[in-house]
């Protein structure tokens, strides 16, 4: 754990980081503007597992059942470039979190972090979807959870990063003030 929150201070510089987040808005806006409407056609507008806090058996069997196996393959297509998505935007956010907070705290790891739940909760999906339509409701439980962990863990990122964000500003404001007193 260490060694990744010093990777993360290390290289948490503004000139890395926006890059970084670029490329990962760049992958969520190709899976919003082309995968989700496929998606959501194949569907029949039951929304992504992703998208939602938390998801139940009877949810998942029906999403499937609507899906068909050509929407399923299409669905595992798409957990692939969220597999990337999330990854890059997980480092990113890490990255942005070191920059702004300039010191060694944890917490700067948890936006890559959540990137594992994510990922395990797409796993989980590809596992169900390959096992369709024998799965388990624990299955389901599971990736459920990681869903949970996952949004409840971005929610906190965002707040940490919103709130380093003022303060960054604050003193900024703080300091110039200072030097326009001086003056």
């Amino acid at each position: 754990m260490k060694k990744l929150i010093n990777f993360f201070l290390r290289n948490g510089k503004f000139k890395i980081t926006f890059p970084v987040l670029a490329i990962g808005f760049a992958l969520q806006a190709l899976l919003i503007v082309h995968y989700l409407p496929e998606f959501l056609h194949y569907s029949d507008n039951l929304k992504n597992p992703d998208q939602l806090f938390t998801y139940n058996f009877e949810y998942i069997t029906n999403l499937y059942q609507k899906l068909g196996e050509v929407g399923r393959k299409f669905y595992s297509k798409m957990l692939v470039v969220d597999f990337f998505y999330t990854t890059i935007s997980g480092m990113g956010y890490s990255l942005l979190l070191a920059a702004l907070i300039k010191k060694e705290k944890w917490y700067v790891v948890l936006p890559f972090l959540l990137t594992l739940s994510d990922i395990f909760e797409n796993v989980a999906q590809i596992i169900l979807m390959n096992n369709f339509p024998q799965i388990s409701p624990f299955g389901v439980f599971v990736s459920s959870l990681f869903s949970s962990v996952k949004m409840t863990g971005g929610v906190i990122s965002l707040l940490l990063i919103l709130f380093f964000t003022g303060k960054n500003i604050f003193n900024r404001m703080k300091i110039k003030r200072q030097i326009q007193e001086k003056s």
